[in-house]
């Protein structure tokens, strides 16, 4: 008799088995990181946006008094791509728009911009973000926002909502 080299049939299905059990037991955590990760990359940019609205507002560049808008903060959604636009004077104004964070498409009021995943539902106070409504919030000379501002972003289950409150 000759020595075959190799493996068993019953090997082969015994460690088929076994990296099916790791795969099975690992999808789920690196489903729940992934949606955390990018979670927390969406909070990281709404909270630098907040600081630089604060941060125009208070260098008031229009020389605005109470109780009238320094800066603004807008945030707007199309599925895919949130984006989240400052700007000097009111959210709300005509020159605190744009396609996108390229140079040629913002606003005349546009002084910074940023963007993350569209999956992310960003809410402010509970309400969310839409293509139908932005949401908005404006800031007095002294760098204070006009309303409270409880962001709440939500992507996935809801064991990967990041909610934080603004000053």
């Amino acid at each position: 008799m000759r020595k075959c080299s190799g493996f068993t049939l019953i090997e082969l299905v015994v460690t088929m088995g076994i990296v099916a059990f790791l795969v099975l037991t690992v999808a789920p955590l690196a489903s729940d990181w992934v949606y955390r990760s990018t979670t927390h990359a969406a909070l990281t940019q709404v909270t630098q946006s907040f600081n630089v609205a604060k941060a125009l507002a208070l260098q008031n560049p229009n020389a605005v008094a109470v109780p009238t808008a320094a800066a603004g903060m807008k945030v707007t959604t199309d599925g895919t791509t949130t984006t989240v636009y400052v700007c000097t004077g009111s959210s709300s104004g005509t020159g605190c728009t744009g396609t996108g964070c390229a140079a040629a498409t913002l606003g005349a009021n546009v002084k910074w911009c940023t963007t993350y995943s569209g999956l992310v539902t960003t809410s402010l106070n509970a309400v969310a973000a839409t293509t139908a409504a932005p949401l908005t919030l404006d800031f007095d000379n002294r760098g204070e926002a006009s309303a409270s501002a409880a962001f709440t972003l939500t992507r996935g289950d809801s064991s990967s909502n990041e909610t934080v409150t603004l000053y």
